[in-house]
C-alpha cells in the first residue's frame, strides 16, 4: 500500500496519510467485503480514492496560495510550498474569515459584505491590513516558520505543537501515568526545546537532544537519532554509559558507575516515535531531589540499537564519543516548589511542583507499598489517584508516589495508605 501510494503522491507525509486513512476506512467497512479473495482489489480501490482526495486538495491549495502570493507580489518557487492555513495564521479571527471567503471561496468584496454584514470599505481595509501583516512576517524571517507549518501540517502543527510535545513526554509510556507533567506542558509550557546541531556517529548515524523537562524530582529528555539508511526496524535504543552532570560537576546520573553517589535513583529509556529514517526516544529519571543547575553536560560513548524479532534479537553497537552542553531555561534553574513534612516515618519527603505531587515512601514490615491503593486528598477534600514506582540503586526499599496535584497553596495534604491517614504539613 505504501509503495502504491508513493507512485501517486509526491510527499511522504501525504503517502502516510493516504495509507492510514485507507486502512481505517477498510477496518470500519470490512463487513461490506463479500469475498475475502477480493480483499486486495477492494482495499486498493479505497487507497486510490484517498490518494485522489489528497492530490485534488493539494492542487486546489496550491492554486489558492499562488493567487494570494501574487496579490502581495511575493510569489516565487519557494514560497508556493506554503499552505493557506500557515499564511493566515498571523491574522485575527475577522481577517481570517475574510481571507478565506475571498481567496478560498472566490467571493468578491460585495458578496463578503452581505454575508458578514460588514461594510465594503471595512472588507477592503481588512484585506489590505492582513496582506501587510503577512508581508512583514515573511520579510522579518518568519517565512521559515510558515514553511514549517506546511511541512509538519499532518503530524505536528495540525494538532498544535503543545499536543505534539505532550505526546512525546506521555509518561504512561514509561510505566506510570503522570498527568502532572502533561498538565504542566499544556498550561505552563513546562519544557525546553534544545537548539543544537546533530552530532555525527559512526556508520552514517547522527544524534541530538531535542527537548528537556526538569523539576525537583524529574529529568526527562527527548533524543533524536537519524540515519542515511532505513532505521525503523529498531525497537529499543540505549545510551549504555550515559553520564549527566551540571556546571558544578554534580553527578545527576552515571549509568556506567551505578554505585557512585548520584542524584538519579530510577532511570530508563523508551522509544516513542519513529519513521524510516528517524527515531525519537525518551530518557527519564527520578530523584529524591534534583540539584539546581544552570547547565547540563551530557556524555556517552556507546549506543545500542536493538531489533527484536519473533525468534531472535539483533543488536547493533555504535561506538562514539559525544558531549552535549545545554543551557537551561530560567524556569528550570529557579523552579518553584513546596515541601511537606509527614507525621509518619513512612513518608520521608513530599513535594509539590509544576509537574505534580511526589512523595518518597519507605517500605515497612507491615506495609507493602507496591500493593497498596494510595489516595492523595487536598484541603478542599479533592481526591487524586496516585501511582507508585520503585526507586532502585539504593539499599532500603524506597518508592516514589506520584500524583497530578500541582497546587502549591495547600497548607495541609493527606495520604491514605493501607487505611492509614498520613498528614502532610507545609
Amino acid at each position: 500500500m505504501f509503495d502504491f501510494a508513493k507512485s501517486r503522491l509526491y510527499n511522504e507525509e501525504d503517502v502516510q496519510d493516504a495509507v492510514q486513512s485507507a486502512i481505517i476506512i477498510a477496518y470500519l467497512n470490512i463487513q461490506k467485503l463479500r469475498k475475502n479473495v477480493n480483499f486486495k482489489t477492494w482495499i486498493t480501490r479505497i487507497l486510490i480514492n484517498e490518494c485522489n482526495k489528497i492530490h485534488n486538495y493539494n492542487k486546489k491549495e496550491k492554486e489558492i496560495v499562488t493567487k494570494y502570493l501574487s496579490d502581495i507580489k511575493m510569489y516565487n518557487d519557494e514560497n508556493e510550498k506554503m499552505n493557506f492555513e500557515s499564511i493566515i495564521k498571523a491574522l485575527n479571527d475577522t481577517e481570517k474569515k475574510i481571507f478565506e471567503l475571498y481567496y478560498k471561496e472566490n467571493l468578491n468584496i460585495k458578496q463578503i459584505s452581505k454575508l458578514l454584514h460588514i461594510k465594503e470599505n471595512t472588507i477592503k481595509t481588512s484585506l489590505s491590513r492582513g496582506r501587510n501583516k503577512i508581508r512583514r512576517l515573511i520579510t522579518k524571517g518568519m517565512f521559515f516558520a510558515l514553511i514549517l507549518c506546511m511541512l509538519c501540517a499532518t503530524s505536528v502543527i495540525a494538532v498544535s505543537m503543545i499536543n505534539y510535545i505532550k505526546s512525546l513526554f506521555n509518561t504512561s509510556s514509561v510505566g506510570v501515568d503522570n498527568e502532572g507533567i502533561l498538565n504542566a506542558i499544556e498550561n505552563l509550557e513546562w519544557y525546553q526545546e534544545i537548539n543544537t546541531e546533530y552530532k555525527y556517529l559512526d556508520e552514517g548515524y547522527e544524534i541530538k537532544p531535542e527537548y528537556v523537562i526538569l523539576d525537583e524530582t524529574n529529568l526527562y529528555m527527548i533524543f533524536d537519532i537519524r540515519g542515511k539508511e532505513s532505521i525503523d526496524k529498531y525497537t529499543d535504543i540505549s545510551l549504555v554509559d550515559l553520564k549527566i552532570t551540571n556546571e558544578n560537576e554534580e553527578i545527576i546520573c552515571d549509568k556506567k558507575n551505578m554505585n557512585t553517589n548520584q542524584y538519579a535513583k530510577l532511570l530508563g529509556s523508551k522509544l516513542i516515535e519513529k519513521n524510516e529514517y528517524n527515531i525519537k526516544f525518551l530518557i527519564y529519571m527520578y530523584a529524591e531531589n534534583m540539584p539546581n543547575s544552570k547547565k547540563l553536560n551530557i556524555d556517552f560513548s556507546r549506543i545500542i540499537l536493538t531489533e527484536r524479532r519473533i525468534f531472535n534479537i539483533n543488536e547493533k553497537a555504535i561506538n562514539t564519543n559525544i558531549n552535549f552542553k545545554i543551557d537551561l531555561n530560567e524556569k528550570f534553574i529557579n523552579r518553584d516548589y513546596v515541601t511537606y513534612k509527614a507525621n509518619n516515618t513512612l513518608i520521608s519527603k513530599a513535594t509539590v511542583s509544576a509537574t505534580g505531587f511526589y512523595a518518597i515512601a519507605e517500605e515497612t514490615e507491615n506495609i507493602d507499598i507496591q500493593k497498596e491503593k494510595i489516595t492523595l486528598i487536598d484541603e478542599n477534600n479533592n481526591k487524586y489517584r496516585c501511582n507508585i514506582l520503585p526507586m532502585s540503586n539504593i539499599e532500603t526499599k524506597k518508592y516514589i508516589i506520584i500524583s497530578n496535584l500541582n497546587n502549591t497553596t495547600n497548607n495541609k495534604l493527606k495520604l491514605i495508605i493501607s487505611n492509614k491517614e498520613i498528614e502532610l504539613k507545609k
